[in-house]
């Protein structure tokens, strides 16, 4: 069975969309200054995207920072009723609550003190005919800190063979039974069993390890017990956003990092972390057509989500961050300044590879950021699969095939078909159905929550929380496999496959 996702041939950047990050401004000393000094006399860049909006090529303007929104609308009725006009008249974005105006911007960078390098704004164009004009225009600008294309972040989906299957709004469902927990190969693997064992040791009950992902099913009874967040709705956004991990893969990923242990029920996870879920993906997927001709509708990472994810997590104090995302397309200045932030203040953030092997094993973000630590997949034989990319970055290998898992109790589904109709457009067609309750799965995806959990496990047993030890012991630590053919490093298998006894037995030693 192959990998259920994976991104290569997939567009690497947005259409039509730009990150724009200000400088940061003096903060006035009152309501009414501040407002004031946002409408003055626009700079060069925000005066071409006053142009674009009044011509009706901006779509919407969505400021990173939550509180932004909010602080505007309060002035904009405030002045407004002080000058008994409508609110529209001061410059309210033209596209009502969902917009903001190009003033908005300056705005925006005199009140969010959050963002890490100033404040940043997604700009959504109607066109991506219009993109390069606008960004030239914005880069000139003077009070403009950065701005760039929007890098894709992917957990695309290939159909499986269940797609024939009943579509999962349906009443029927597939569910499916993991094998006794003490059998789980991946566990054996890694001497979870050995690890627990040893004098001391402390499961990581008082570990924040952040999940960002699909989502996750709250209610699951080998998951409830283990979750201490859960963050998905985002009401300024344009895209419905349940609570449900309509996908799977974020509830899968959280099971592998802390399902309940000896509970009876399921599966056992690697540690007793308590999980932190943002759901970082909308429930609309998205039509993604390939460059043979054929199309599907899938689901990929929300920019916004993803970007406040990480900046909940830098305010959480989050300790470990898995990320079983990637794409191509190179950082921004604001995902990269978030990444700074949180190494900075001592968040380890944990990446798998990427599983296009069979497609040259394209560089994939975020796995290759700096200070990221990046997790290759292998097999029950300690070899590495054959969908997990390769790479001068990768640290580490961790089981990642046919890894047995939690999935939500309720139907769902990884992608849908795309069929052409009569009149040429796409339309969905049958969705490929994923299991409920638990599932055994492939991929890079599933062999870095392995590696987030053992992170974990390193701080709760004594270990250095700095990120740059974390790694430094996780490397130290690992096997060096025979199929590493008597190497330190390849790059295949980084420097080797997770050891958890090991790890967590040379705390305190010069192993």
């Amino acid at each position: 069975m192959g990998p259920l996702f994976r991104n290569s041939g997939f567009p690497l950047y947005h259409e039509a969309m730009l990150f724009v990050r200000m400088r940061p401004q003096q903060r006035q000393a009152s309501f009414e200054a501040t407002f004031t000094a946002a409408r003055s006399p626009l700079s060069s860049g925000l005066q071409a995207l006053a142009f674009y909006e009044r011509a009706g090529l901006v779509k919407r303007i969505t400021p990173l920072s939550e509180e932004a929104p909010h602080y505007a609308s309060r002035m904009l009725v405030r002045s407004a009723r002080n000058a008994r006009v409508k609110p529209e008249l001061l410059g309210a974005p033209g596209n009502g609550a969902e917009g903001w105006s190009a003033s908005a911007l300056n705005l925006s960078a005199a009140v969010d003190e959050r963002t890490p390098g100033g404040a940043a704004s997604l700009v959504e164009l109607a066109s991506d005919a219009d993109l390069r004009e606008l960004q030239l225009a914005l880069a000139g600008d003077p009070s403009v800190a950065s701005v760039s294309r929007v890098p894709r972040r992917y957990l695309t989906a290939k159909m499986s063979r269940k797609s024939s299957k009943p579509s999962a709004v349906g009443r029927e469902r597939t569910a499916t039974a993991p094998p006794p927990a003490y059998t789980m190969w991946n566990l054996r693997k890694i001497n979870w069993q050995e690890a627990r064992d040893l004098n001391g040791f402390n499961d990581a009950s008082e570990i924040k390890v952040a999940v960002l992902d699909t989502g996750i099913d709250a209610g699951h009874p080998d998951l409830k017990d283990q979750i201490a967040g859960y963050i998905y709705e985002h009401p300024d956004l344009p895209g419905a956003s349940s609570d449900q991990d309509l996908i799977g893969h974020g509830t899968h990923v959280a099971g592998t990092i802390g399902a309940t242990i000896n509970n009876d029920v399921g599966i056992n996870g690697i540690s007793q972390a308590r999980i932190h879920a943002w759901k970082i993906f909308d429930d609309r997927p998205d039509l993604l057509t390939h460059p043979d001709g054929t199309a599907e509708f899938a689901y990929f990472v929300d920019p916004v989500m993803y970007l406040r994810a990480l900046l909940d997590c830098v305010d959480a104090g989050i300790d470990v961050i898995n990320l079983s995302i990637g794409g191509g397309g190179a950082p921004d200045p604001t995902e990269s300044a978030a990444f700074e932030a949180l190494l900075a203040g001592g968040t380890s953030i944990i990446a798998a590879m990427g599983n296009e092997r069979r497609e040259g094993s394209p560089i994939s973000y975020p796995a290759a950021m700096p200070g990221v630590t990046a997790v290759g997949a292998t097999n029950l034989q300690d070899r590495i699969t054959s969908f997990s990319n390769r790479g001068n970055h990768v640290a580490i290998a961790a089981p990642g095939d046919a890894i047995w898992s939690t999935l939500p109790t309720y139907p769902g589904q990884t992608a849908w078909r795309a069929e052409k109709g009569p009149d040429g457009h796409w339309w969905q067609g049958k969705a490929a159905i994923r299991e409920t309750d638990y599932d055994a799965w492939p991929g890079t995806s599933m062999a870095a929550p392995h590696v987030a959990a053992a992170a974990a496990l390193f701080i709760a047993n004594g270990g250095d929380r700095d990120p740059a030890a974390i790694r430094d012991a996780l490397l130290a630590s690992a096997d060096k496999v025979p199929a590493m053919g008597g190497q330190d490093f390849t790059p295949d298998f980084g420097y080797g496959r997770l050891n958890l006894k090991r790890l967590i037995a040379c705390i305190g030693t010069n192993d």
